[in-house]
């Protein structure tokens, strides 16, 4: 898959067949997979543009945490045959961008043969553009919004069930588990001593961070995939810290992985994160949560 950056003032030029997909697609969900089978089935090389900010971020209605980093969505988009991945740089300039400019700027100069875009896209200062004015001027396609019993697939949603721990109910909306990556970093070995060492994770990105607590899941890294005990908190029985980080137990492993960058995915939640009267209560506890994570995980 090849990736343009650019910004509205250096917006590349297309003089061959290509099925463009327009929208931020936070978490690329199965509405997001949706709309992106239906443009690769077209049969032409198809492209998706997005922006590497999401513009309610500037608008100051959302804060900066999303469920999948511009390389995240690379991964999953070439894993999906999409061929190109349009990023567009998105700054206080361009949300005074109007929808006719936005057209004669942007998407005339991409010139795709077609467009996909979900019902409610919107474009333009102001979300002024629809999918009816967008339409006026290119072949649209428009996919209807994606349910899963009846609850209405949203990328606001995935984010506010991460956010309560609901990982396993994110994931039947996501189409995968949560994921997120990050560099692994040294830290203060306080697992070590109780025999339960953690990849302790510098994130490299802005992600939505799950509810504190212990997860099951799995991580990746070095082509390999282990079962993992995920926790998100302060480890207040450890040295208690100021703000909670993420700390990855790869169950029977016990390698060295200072600087290698992973992957991990949370599967489902297992408990709160608490304060226990000693380390040897805590390692008893950990036990059983590795036990867990061992018979339940495949």
């Amino acid at each position: 898959m090849r990736i343009i950056d650019f910004d509205i003032n250096s917006v590349p030029t297309n003089d061959k067949d290509l099925v463009l997909c327009l929208g931020f697609y936070d978490g690329l969900h199965l509405g997001h997979q949706k709309l992106i089978k239906k443009a690769l089935a077209e049969g032409y090389p198809t492209g998706v543009m997005t922006f590497d900010i999401a513009p309610a971020v500037l608008l100051g209605k959302k804060e900066n945490y999303s469920l999948t980093s511009t390389y995240d969505k690379a991964d999953f988009l070439e894993e999906m045959g999409v061929k190109f991945l349009y990023i567009m740089h998105f700054e206080k300039d361009t949300l005074m961008v109007t929808k006719d400019e936005f057209i004669e700027r942007v998407l005339k100069p991409l010139n795709p043969r077609k467009i996909f875009v979900g019902a409610d896209y919107k474009f333009g200062w102001g979300g002024e553009g629809d999918v009816n004015y967008l339409s006026r001027f290119f072949d649209v396609e428009v996919v209807e919004l994606e349910k899963v019993d009846n609850l209405k697939i949203s990328s606001k949603k995935i984010r506010q069930l991460v956010e309560e721990g609901k990982v396993d109910k994110a994931a039947t909306l996501l189409g995968r588990p949560y994921r997120i990556s990050g560099l692994v970093v040294e830290g203060r070995g306080n697992g070590r001593k109780i025999n339960f060492p953690t990849a302790n994770l510098e994130l490299n990105y802005t992600y939505v961070f799950p509810k504190e607590g212990v997860y099951m899941g799995y991580a990746y890294f070095l082509n390999r995939k282990r079962k993992a005990m995920i926790c998100v908190g302060t480890h207040p029985t450890l040295n208690q810290l100021l703000k909670p980080i993420i700390e990855v137990h790869i169950i029977d492993f016990n390698e060295v992985l200072y600087g290698r960058e992973i992957y991990v995915d949370f599967v489902s939640y297992i408990r709160p994160v608490i304060e226990f009267p000693s380390f040897e209560d805590l390692r008893l506890q950990l036990l059983k949560d590795e036990e867990k994570t061992k018979n339940t995980l495949q």
